[in-house]
């Protein structure tokens, strides 16, 4: 299950933009509102209340979720394709949390590189933080954390315009969470900030506000996530929502927890 789910969703997100895909006469806007509803799609989670129960702690598992994607629809329709299969934007990996003494966590998710109908995708995280709440034995978990996301996608277009493009981005989270654990279930709250660093490339002439064949844009905004995991003995589940740079997304995960 851990290698098939991932690879299911990749193909769910990658089949329809080989399939539909149109990008032309490209604003410096739309390549920013692009880049900010990928960057936030592919941004870290593991899907995690801010816990670090006991000295030591090991959780493998896999992530899958969406996020809406409004401006990538809006684009594809301006350029004559059919904006309504791109509403959504899917993502998905394999995670690892670990936390140690002094009760410090860390969390990682891994998509490695996948080719499907012409489409390449990857993605990485890694997050580091630490619950000063268990330090210092107050009453709920409080914690803070910083996490860097990667991801790729790359694919060729047939229509309007033959190209092949690419959009790579790098986005940084800052946030402070609270967690508390009542029984089975641990509910959890995230907010921060996230800053996102784009680049984006054609091999034809697609770009209208630059007489280069490249891209490189900046988004920032506000980072919230609301979410809660289940556990029953070594098996974990969890649900989130939040929401990064003003762009909706939901994701959810099973693993186990040593």
């Amino acid at each position: 299950m851990k290698k098939f789910l991932p690879w299911a969703l990749a193909l769910l997100s990658t089949a329809a933009v080989a399939n539909d895909i149109q990008f032309n006469n490209l604003t410096t806007k739309d390549i920013e509102n692009v880049a900010r509803e990928f960057s936030a799609n592919f941004v870290h989670t593991g899907v995690s209340a801010p816990e670090t129960d006991g000295l030591w702690g090991v959780e493998v598992g896999v992530i899958a979720g969406r996020s809406k994607s409004p401006d990538l629809s809006d684009v594809i329709e301006a350029s004559g394709g059919n904006g309504s299969d791109f509403e959504t934007l899917y993502h998905a990996a394999v995670m690892a949390r670990a936390h140690f003494p002094f009760d410090i966590f860390a969390e990682m998710t891994l998509l490695p590189e996948r080719e499907i109908s012409e489409v390449t995708i990857k993605s990485n995280s890694f997050e580091l933080g630490w619950n000063a709440g268990a330090f210092f034995n107050l009453p709920l978990d409080l914690a803070i954390g910083i996490n860097r996301s990667n991801s790729e996608i790359s694919f060729s277009q047939t229509q309007p315009v033959a190209t092949d493009i690419s959009l790579e981005s790098k986005t940084t989270v800052m946030w402070v969470g609270v967690s508390k654990t009542f029984l089975f279930v641990t509910p959890y709250l995230k907010f921060g900030a996230a800053k996102a660093e784009s680049d984006f490339a054609s091999t034809a002439d697609i770009l209208v506000d630059t007489n280069s064949l490249k891209e490189s844009v900046d988004n920032s905004g506000g980072y919230l996530a609301f979410g809660a995991n289940l556990q029953f003995a070594f098996f974990k589940l969890g649900a989130e929502i939040s929401k990064v740079m003003e762009v909706g997304r939901a994701s959810a995960k099973i693993s186990l927890d040593f």
